[in-house]
This record gives structure tokens, C-alpha cells and sequence, in this order.
């Protein structure tokens, strides 16, 4: 047990060290230079943090580009070894090889991004809940301290950024500015699912696959030719309506407490991912 929680420790002091600590100077860096505000503050900390994750973003959208360009190729081997297996992955993987696709390169981008993301969400929290005197004790410079029982400025459009729609009252005019910050999440979330969506063709093959497979589950055995295409995009569209409405519920607080800071950070990430994606494409 105490091998385990000496492992433990070091972990937190990897991290604490080289990522959380140092996530905390910029925010209060950045709140200090804001008119201290932490809502414009995380605004401008979202946006410049988009831009140094840019080439990432990059990477993976430059991964699913090159993914979809060579859905065909897979959809035809995919129908020639359906009941081979080890030929199937075999051809896939030469697919891969001769068009240059990493089928793992968004995967890779997106866990280099996973801590630097959980960093800021867990500054956030820190700094919408405790006082000067607690952040005092991680901030490198003197000239970022703040006197121990100062609180930091959480007012930000008429909005506490520490509070949410349940907490203020949900039906009062306060919980106003709150359920219009909430639904913004929503609807950056609902852009950034939909420029995702895969390419038409495999939204053309819905209809014909959703029959296909409703044929096959009345013991139709003829219907086996399903495009694999279809699939991905009929994922998508659950996806492109699941994730706002959840993103919602969650920002109004209704499965529990949550700071507004945190859907002005992931509305803001959302809109500039977004703007980001449509230029790469564009592009």
C-alpha cells in the first residue's frame, strides 16, 4: 500500500509541478491584466490556447480528411471479406500503408491536448472557489499576489462566473444571463458536431442501410451488404444532437454544481474549433 501511495505522490507532484502549477500563473497572470476579471480573463486564455493547439487540431482533422478520402477502398473490401476476417484487417492496413493514413493520428493528437485541457479545467475550478490567500501559496511572482482574504472578480456580463442556472434560481431573472451562456454552449457544440459530420456519401447511405439492417433483424438473410460508411455517419448524427443537448444539462447544473466559468471556457473552445475546422476545410 505505501509503494502505491509513494507512486501516487510523485504523480501529483509531476503535475502538479510542470502542468497545474503552472497553468495557475497564467490564469492569474492573464486575471491580473484583465481588469481583474476571470470571465474575460478565461476568454482570452481560451483563445490563445486554441492557437497554440492549432497544428494538433491540424494533425487530427488532416487524419479524418485522409480517413474519409479513402472510405470507398474500405467499403469495397469490407464487402469482399465480410466473413474473413484476418484478410480484411490485412487489406486495411495495406490501404493505410499505400495512401499514408494513421488511422491513430487523431488519437495521438488528442491525448497531448487530454492534460493541458484537465489543467485548465481544474485552474478554473480553483480559482472560481477559493480566495488569494489559498492561489498565493502557487504563484511563482509576488507581484501576482493578492492580499489573503481578497476574492477574485467572478462578475463577468452579468453573470458569477462561480454560480449556475439551479444555483441562482431557475426560474428567476437572474438565472436569465446564465440559461442564454448555457444554450450558447449548446449551440457551439451543435457547429463543431455538424463540420465534423462525415462526407455525404456516407449520410446517402443511411436510409438504405437502416432498411438493410431492419431486413436482417427480421431474419432477411440476403441483407448482409451493408455499407460501412453508413455507419459512421449515423453515429454522427446521434452525436450532433446527444452532445448539445447534454453539454446543456450539465451547464444549466442540473446533474449538479457547476461553475459558469466553465461553459464561458468550453462555449468559447467551441467557437474557435469550429471557426478553425471550417478554414481548414476551406482551405
Amino acid at each position: 500500500m505505501n509503494i502505491f501511495s509513494a507512486i501516487g505522490g510523485f504523480f501529483v507532484l509531476i503535475w502538479n509541478t510542470f502542468l497545474f502549477n503552472p497553468i495557475i500563473n497564467i490564469f492569474v497572470f492573464f486575471y491580473k491584466i484583465s481588469f481583474s476579471n476571470l470571465g474575460l480573463a478565461i476568454v482570452i486564455i481560451t483563445i490563445l490556447l486554441r492557437l497554440l493547439l492549432w497544428p494538433l487540431l491540424k494533425s487530427q482533422l488532416s487524419t479524418t480528411k485522409n480517413m474519409q478520402s479513402v472510405q470507398p477502398r474500405l467499403a469495397e473490401i469490407q464487402k469482399k471479406y465480410s466473413k474473413d476476417l484476418v484478410k480484411l484487417r490485412e487489406e486495411q492496413m495495406k490501404i493505410f500503408k499505400e495512401e499514408g493514413v494513421n488511422p491513430l493520428g487523431s488519437c495521438f493528437s488528442l491525448l497531448i491536448q487530454l492534460p493541458i485541457l484537465w489543467g485548465v479545467y481544474e485552474a478554473i475550478l480553483v480559482m472560481s472557489q477559493h480566495k488569494a490567500q489559498y492561489l498565493n501559496k502557487l504563484v511563482y511572482f509576488s507581484f501576482l499576489h493578492y492580499p489573503a482574504n481578497y476574492h477574485y472578480n467572478l462578475n463577468f456580463l452579468n453573470i458569477n462566473v462561480g454560480k449556475d442556472a439551479i444555483t441562482v434560481g431557475f426560474f428567476s431573472v437572474a438565472a436569465i444571463s446564465y440559461i442564454i451562456l448555457s444554450l450558447l454552449v449548446a449551440y457551439s457544440q451543435y457547429l463543431v458536431s455538424k463540420v465534423s459530420l462525415p462526407n455525404m456519401k456516407s449520410e446517402i447511405a443511411e436510409e438504405k442501410t437502416a432498411l438493410e439492417l431492419k431486413d436482417k433483424s427480421k431474419g432477411d438473410d440476403k441483407a448482409l451488404n451493408i455499407d460501412p460508411n453508413a455507419f459512421s455517419g449515423m453515429i454522427s448524427k446521434q452525436l450532433l444532437y446527444l452532445m448539445p443537448a447534454l453539454l446543456l444539462i450539465i451547464s444549466l447544473g442540473i446533474l449538479g454544481p457547476i461553475p459558469a466559468a466553465l461553459s464561458i471556457y468550453w462555449a468559447v473552445q467551441s467557437f474557435v474549433i469550429y471557426a478553425q475546422t471550417k478554414f481548414f476545410f476551406r482551405k
